[in-house]
Parts: C-alpha cells; sequence; structure tokens
C-alpha cells in the first residue's frame, strides 16, 4: 500500500467540511431569498473549515470592518496582522468585470487602505480567485484560479468532491504558509499575456523568427519590417487576453517596440564595423603580401636588385 503522503492527508481532512459546503452552496443557488450577505458568511466558514484559515491554526477572520471610508468584507489575520482580504460578490457576478466597481478594483483599494497587503482573494461563491497586488504596476496579478460549479452545476459525487479538495489546495492555509502562493506569483508574473509578448518582440527572438522564415521562404526579412507584423499579429491577442487593455497599454508596446528596434540597430552597426574591420585587416595583410613578393628581401638584408 502506498504512502499516505500530506497532500493527501490534507485532503482526508477537508473531504467532509467540502462536501457540506458544496451542498450548502447549491442550496444558497436554488433559493430564490438568498443575498451576497448570505455568500459572505458562507465563504467565511469556507475559510475556516476547508481552506484552514482558522482560529485552531493561528488565524482570525473579521467580518464587515471598516477602515476609514473603506469596509472590506472579509479580512483574514494572522498574529492580528492582516494577511489577505477577500472580496464576496453575489452567486453568478462576473469575476472579470473590469469596471471601476469591480471586485479587483476593490481589493486593490482595501489592501492600500491596509497598508499594502500582498494578497486579495475574489469570489461569488462557485469561483475564486487569488491575486498578488505586490506588482502594482501590474494592477494585481491573478496567481490562481478555481471553479467550483462546471457547465452543468454542481457535481455533488464522492469523485468531484475529492478532485475539488485536491485542486483548492493552491488556496489552502499550508500553500500559504509554505510559499506556494509566492511561487505561483512568479509563474504567472512570467507567463503573464504582456510578459510573453515582450519576449516575442525582443531582438533576439525576432532574429530567430527571420532566420526560420529565410530556411523555409529563401527570403531575407527586414529584422524591423518582421518586428512590426509580429506585434501586428499579437495586438488582437492581447486585447483579448488581458482585461481592459488600452491606449496606454498599446502606446508602451510601441515604446517597448522601439527600443528593441534601435537594439537592433546597434547591434547591425556593430556588426558592421566588425567585419568592416575584419575587411580592412585581411586587406591590409593582402597588400603587405603583395608588397613582399615585389620586392623581396635578400638573407643579408639589402633590396634585390
Amino acid at each position: 500500500m502506498a504512502r499516505e503522503t500530506k497532500h493527501d492527508r490534507l485532503v482526508r481532512g477537508i473531504f467532509d467540511q467540502m462536501s457540506e459546503h458544496l451542498h450548502d452552496l447549491k442550496s444558497l443557488e436554488d433559493s430564490a431569498t438568498s443575498k451576497e450577505l448570505d455568500v459572505e458568511r458562507w465563504a467565511q466558514s469556507f475559510l475556516k473549515s476547508c481552506l484552514g484559515f482558522s482560529a485552531i491554526n493561528g488565524y482570525s477572520i473579521r467580518a464587515q470592518e471598516s477602515k476609514g471610508k473603506m469596509r472590506p468584507d472579509l479580512i483574514v489575520f494572522a498574529d492580528e496582522k492582516p494577511i489577505f482580504v477577500v472580496e464576496v460578490k453575489r452567486l453568478g457576478f462576473d469575476l472579470n468585470k473590469s469596471d471601476f466597481r469591480s471586485g479587483k478594483t476593490q481589493l486593490s483599494e482595501y489592501l492600500n487602505s491596509l497598508g499594502n497587503v500582498r494578497w486579495g482573494i475574489l469570489t461569488n461563491g462557485a469561483e475564486w480567485k487569488l491575486y498578488d497586488f505586490s506588482q502594482r504596476n501590474y494592477g494585481g496579478i491573478e496567481v490562481a484560479c478555481y471553479d467550483l460549479k462546471s457547465d452543468d452545476g454542481y457535481d455533488l459525487s464522492k469523485k468531484t468532491v475529492e478532485e475539488h479538495c485536491h485542486d483548492f489546495l493552491d488556496f489552502h492555509e499550508s500553500s500559504y504558509n509554505g510559499e506556494t502562493w509566492a511561487e505561483l506569483s512568479k509563474e504567472a508574473l512570467a507567463f503573464s499575456p504582456d510578459s510573453i509578448a515582450k519576449a516575442i518582440l525582443s531582438t533576439d527572438v525576432v532574429r530567430n523568427i527571420a532566420k526560420s522564415i529565410r530556411g523555409e521562404f529563401d527570403f531575407k526579412a527586414n529584422v524591423e519590417v518582421l518586428t512590426d507584423k509580429i506585434y501586428d499579429l499579437l495586438e488582437q491577442g492581447l486585447n483579448d487576453a488581458i482585461v481592459g487593455w488600452s491606449d496606454s497599454n498599446i502606446e508602451e508596446y510601441h515604446k517597448y517596440i522601439k527600443s528593441q528596434k534601435r537594439a537592433s540597430r546597434r547591434t547591425k552597426r556593430t556588426r558592421k564595423t566588425a567585419a568592416d574591420i575584419a575587411s580592412g585587416a585581411a586587406a591590409t595583410e593582402a597588400t603587405s603580401v603583395e608588397v613582399g613578393t615585389e620586392f623581396p628581401k635578400n638573407q643579408g638584408g639589402h633590396d634585390a636588385a
């Protein structure tokens, strides 16, 4: 029999609570009278019972605690220090909304009011999103996302509940405490659509694409023209992939492209200069050989007659 891992023990420990909370969430959705406050209470219980942010593990959760003009739904504390905020939306709310009252925007405001707290969670009960707001210029990075509800609704079978337990461990207290959140954040930043786009548009990558095109079509592509063509191809994808993609994002990428083109020109000039120097040296050597042939020296060091 295979030895039980820590991961397996965690799943076994939260299975019953996960099953119970899924039944409760389905009942809330089936009820015509459920409100956002009901989802908030359910989420608070879910954080404690299923995700391990309980008093026995050294955590406390405060609901609707005013911070100046701000009123976060849930604040999770460890040793009286806020470690993340949970913004709870009504059942069925679109968590990808990008307007000024979107949950992500609210999370950013709450975290600032608490003193630049790093982590925030956005949920509508079924869907959960974990954000890292330490990179403010990125407006909050989505580092993990999970949905308890499929297209067919809530599957309450033992097998599916167990799968939820396994997959939801990214949100668990053990993952927060074990630096998994920080690792997920690094991965999300490295693989974000804009960082991948910048990597594709970098001078080295564009040159490799140019080499591939030359090998495939026997055509020497101009690197600057090719950079523009690649960006045109990427732009629509970026527009679809990044919520809130705007003129300022486009302008930022145009500046980046210009910098890569300048780098390409500098490299091209450096190569040309090196080639000219090498060519000049070769020409000088050839001339020296020719002169030596026409005016050979005798062994005594005098010019031959």
